[in-house]
């Protein structure tokens, strides 16, 4: 590749093979940037002039190599310090940053977390919580992101269930915690979650939300029923399960058909069908179905549109 067997000696060439690298073929970028990184490593010594260079991403490429730590640890570009930290170099100093994202890389080394668990950026006070450390406090915590770490640690789940927060619910539901409550909670995107899990499908069938019973039909069930649900996204959702075809090919809404039609179910009267996509969706699969069964090719004929058709 074009840029990877170049002999990297600065900061330019370095730039010019990661960016060669960018635009190859993703198959191939990782084998690219893994021959970029050993020819940097068989030049290293080289590499500690880059510690000067006015590129702050060349400068985080040589604190990735280990190159200068003691100097870039006082770098004017966040980033390199961020690179810095997750290098586990300079903590005791990268601690009092200015920036909250390079201190939530210091708690993500596991490092002062007594003092990073109170600070004033919900950030940081979250990736202490993806640590694990001082979930009894975390729980607590103002921001739901953080409480939503802490359910995700799969701590207080008892309390985070009630959590005013649906996002922190979220995270509750996703553990599968307390399902038989979490069925009746009055967001739908947290009853969507619980039908996901294949629980209370009997109750949620019914629910008001049209999202919650499309997941239920997903689920396959009661599809006898939702085969006829005022909402047309549930009976493409019941279409795809393969259900009720013969009755969803007459569908008033084209979606509906056109789902049908993806199904390979009854093509021979879809490519008839009134609406343009619908027909066109019918040919496709009829096309594709003769070119895999060595079929006489069909002959389509096309109506004449009366105007807009749902």
């Amino acid at each position: 590749m074009e840029g990877c067997h170049m002999t990297i000696i600065d900061g330019d060439t370095l730039k010019e093979a990661y960016k060669n690298a960018a635009n190859i073929d993703d198959r191939e970028k990782e084998n690219a940037y893994k021959m970029i990184d050993q020819q940097i490593e068989a030049q290293k010594e080289k590499f500690d002039m880059l510690v000067y260079d006015p590129d702050w991403t060349v400068r985080r490429v040589a604190a990735r190599l280990n190159c200068g730590l003691d100097i870039l640890v006082n770098d004017p570009s966040q980033p390199v310090r961020m690179e810095v930290a997750k290098q586990g170099y300079g903590l005791d100093q990268l601690i009092n940053d200015s920036e909250w994202i390079v201190r939530a890389k210091v708690a993500e080394q596991g490092y002062g977390l007594d003092r990073l668990i109170n600070d004033s950026e919900w950030m940081v006070r979250e990736a202490v919580a993806k640590q694990g450390y001082r979930l009894d406090i975390l729980i607590r915590d103002p921001d739901e992101s953080v409480r939503k770490a802490v359910a995700k640690q799969g701590y207080g789940l008892d309390v985070l269930v009630h959590d005013p927060n649906v996002y922190v619910r979220d995270a509750v539901v996703k553990q599968g915690y307390r399902l038989d409550i979490l069925m009746h909670d009055p967001s739908s995107y947290i009853r969507m979650e619980v039908a996901k899990q294949g629980y209370g499908l009997k109750q949620l069938v019914n629910d008001p939300d049209y999202t919650v019973r499309a997941e239920v039909a997903d689920r396959g069930y009661g599809l006898d029923q939702l085969v006829h649900d005022p909402e047309m996204f549930v009976r493409i959702v019941v279409a795809r399960q393969g259900y009720g075809l013969d009755q969803l090919i007459n569908d008033p809404v084209a979606a509906v058909r056109m789902e049908v039609a993806m199904q390979n179910y009854g093509l021979m009267k879809l490519i008839h069908d009134p609406s343009t996509v619908v027909r066109d969706c019918a040919e496709k699969q009829l096309r594709k179905r003769v070119a895999e069964q060595n079929l006489p090719k069909p002959k389509f004929s096309r109506p004449k549109s009366k105007g807009k058709v749902r």
